[in-house]
């Protein structure tokens, strides 16, 4: 069954994007740019933007030309929202007053104008800058914005038979799912966040099979991992109550989800209410606020959307 639907996948895969290429359902492509574009609604401190449009494979947008000032202002029109301004990727984190956009780009040479009475420097903190109808204005970066990624399409941009370009997706044929090992580690909800904004989720183990495989991806992994950081992995499950209620991410009863095989003496500490697995693939329990490696999930066709021809 599970060769079965793997084969279907990828089929799927081959018909629909040969000589074709796409990047994700939630990001929009505008062929004057010739890339997509995606507007975070939910407001994000600048370095909280800047890592969410990093984890999905993208930077924050720029005004660095007239056509992207034209998709940037089009894509904003086309959510319909409220807000008056986002964060761009200009920012003056690494010198004050010297603003540059993520690729490098100096303002100064962007065809932008400030908005009124801006840059202002407000308590000499302001080292971001946001877009507002049509012009910009510096802030400071601690303030809660919404935010606009972009994805230059480039000519090796390919889709893998697991539904992304991100190369590091291997599938499996025991699951059907496919999976990326983070070698550096985050802490549990920082690696949650990674996983989601890649389409998948902290990895969930189904069935002694599932575990098996992601013990072979920590072994073939493991002298690469980060110094100090090698006992555990992150996975997706969490004591949800503090009080051993021990769920996948999902919702589900380990037990139910299909493996609860617990190492010797685990779960020990009560403080510790995230889920981790030993490189002997039986489970533990880690303090979330630690850092550990961790293994993403996902399904072939979490990330499909239009097709760009």
């Amino acid at each position: 069954m599970y060769l079965q639907r793997v084969l279907f996948h990828l089929l799927s895969v081959y018909f629909c994007f040969t000589e074709s290429i796409n990047f994700r359902f939630d990001y929009k492509y505008y062929p004057n740019i010739d890339g997509w574009l995606k507007l975070h609604l939910i407001p994000a401190n600048w370095r909280e933007a800047w890592m969410n449009c990093d984890v999905e494979g993208s930077i924050l947008a720029s005004p660095t030309d007239n056509n992207m000032i034209e998709a940037m202002n089009n894509h904003w029109k086309s959510e319909n929202t409220t807000q008056c301004a986002f964060y761009t990727g200009v920012h003056a984190t690494f010198s004050k007053g010297r603003f540059f956009s993520i690729e490098g780009e100096s303002l100064e040479k962007m065809p932008v104008r400030w908005a009124a009475g801006e840059p202002d420097n407000a308590n000499n903190n302001e080292e971001c800058i946001v877009w507002t109808d049509g012009k910009v204005a510096d802030m400071n970066c601690s303030d809660l914005f919404p935010y606009m990624c972009y994805k230059r399409r480039t000519k090796d941009m390919k889709l893998t038979p697991c539904g992304t370009v991100d190369k590091e997706y291997e599938l499996s044929p025991l699951t059907g799912n496919c999976y990326k090992f983070h070698r550096y580690g985050r802490t549990w909800s920082r690696a949650h966040m990674t996983c989601a904004a890649e389409g998948g989720y902290l990895a969930i183990i189904n069935s002694e099979d599932e575990a098996q495989h992601l013990k072979k991806l920590y072994e073939e992994n493991h002298s690469k991992m980060f110094p100090g950081g090698r006992l555990v992995i992150f996975i997706g499950m969490k004591n949800w109550d503090g009080n051993g209620d021990w769920r996948t991410i999902h919702g589900l009863k380990i037990e139910e989800a299909g493996y609860a095989k617990w190492d010797q003496g685990q779960p020990d500490r009560p403080s510790h209410h995230c889920g981790a697995m030993f490189r002997n693939s039986n489970l533990d329990n880690f303090d979330c606020d630690s850092i550990a490696s961790f293994i993403c999930e996902k399904s072939v066709n979490s990330l499909y959307g239009d097709v760009v021809e």
